[in-house]
């Protein structure tokens, strides 16, 4: 009896020691980092492990810092001193000791400039962007798609965009240390949304067209003064191939220039490139494309402003229009006029339309 109940009792010690000897061992799998900046801003001051942001401490008055719960092992502390300094530094944690580093110097700090947009001018603000293993975490863009991303410490980081109507995206960048680098980003709709815009709404300076596709316009008060909406785009409608003054003079937004064909004409100076922050600027009209800085007759349909003036001209069979300068020129109800795929391909206030020998642009008298 006495030998069952010292057996009993052994066990019980030795479940008894292994119990002590885990809460013993909780602490030793992790350390606490101490140290201090030199400069620092303790409105925005931060010290936080990287790819483990949520371990996390501020700063005192006077740049000190300690850092708690650091699991044991090499870590990386992820700095930021001021609203345009930071820095990383690697320590080597040992189980439930402290480890004090030097004095930390921040350094200056890059920053990601985001520009993101949406194939179809899809509204992207509200949709969140993160730097993964940071603080910087759930960050909306605005209106426009814009976002500073920072103070980063120089190096490689990975990026995730989560929105509505918008599935998971991710961008990898790097950024050296006082860069500024601007990010250029095209995010996909989600494919099972049929009616896109209508879910996200549309980016500043565009409208929800029927097709469920976010457009420039539907109609022309949606464009400026002087414009108008033609193929879901507002166009400028200015003097395209008109006769110059005598004084060589023309109607404001064009220029007299001399044309190949040997006449001159008032046309509209352009620039090849679309700017981006404005699609109107420099804009050709419709059934006009940008030679050399002058917007002139598109040459897949008109050779010259010449024969742009026979558009709608009597004609008896295609080869009278083609003989006026219409290239492709076809005659459809005794009127000179050419083949089109849409409305922006047809001048002035002519549209797309079905025919008996397919889509031309409409000719009207």
């Amino acid at each position: 009896m006495r030998s069952t109940l010292h057996i009993a009792m052994s066990a019980l010690l030795l479940v008894g020691l292994g119990a002590c000897g885990n809460l013993e061992n909780a602490p030793l799998r992790v350390g606490t980092i101490q140290g201090q900046l030199t400069e620092f801003d303790p409105a925005v001051a931060t010290v936080s492990l990287v790819d483990r942001p949520e371990v996390s401490t501020s700063v005192d008055g006077l740049g000190r810092f300690s850092l708690e719960g650091v699991p044991t092992g090499p870590v990386d502390l992820f700095i930021i001193a001021t609203a345009d300094k930071a820095t990383r530094v690697s320590v080597k944690v040992a189980g439930g000791q402290r480890v004090d580093v030097k004095r930390v110097a921040p350094r200056f700090a890059g920053f990601f400039d985001l520009k993101v947009k949406a194939p179809h001018g899809e509204r992207v603000e509200g949709v969140r962007v993160s730097v993964q293993g940071t603080p910087f975490t759930e960050l909306t863009l605005d209106g426009a798609g814009r976002l500073r991303v920072g103070p980063l410490p120089d190096g490689c980081y990975a990026l995730s965009f989560v929105g509505e109507g918008f599935p998971q995206a991710q961008s990898t960048a790097c950024v050296g240390e006082g860069e500024k680098k601007e990010l250029k980003l095209e995010l996909e709709v989600a494919s099972e949304f049929i009616d896109r815009c209508s879910l996200t709404g549309c980016a500043d300076g565009l409208v929800c067209g029927a097709s469920g596709q976010c457009v420039e316009c539907v109609e022309d008060g949606q464009c400026g003064e002087g414009m108008r909406c033609k193929g879901f785009r507002c166009g400028a409608t200015g003097p395209q191939c008109g006769a110059c003054n005598k004084d060589g003079s023309c109607a404001p937004g064009a220029v007299c220039t001399m044309l190949p064909e040997g006449d001159t004409a008032c046309v509209k100076e352009c620039t090849e490139s679309i700017d981006d922050e404005d699609l109107v600027a420099s804009r050709c009209e419709a059934g006009f494309s940008c030679e050399h800085g002058r917007c002139l007759p598109d040459p897949t349909r008109f050779l010259g402003c010449r024969a742009l003036a026979q558009f709608g001209a009597e004609c008896a069979d295609d080869a009278r229009c083609r003989a006026l300068g219409l290239a492709a020129g076809v005659c459809v109800n005794r009127r000179c006029t050419v083949p089109c795929a849409e409305d922006l391909e047809c001048p002035g206030d002519s549209r797309c339309e079905d025919s008996s020998v397919g889509p031309i642009c409409s000719v009207r008298f």
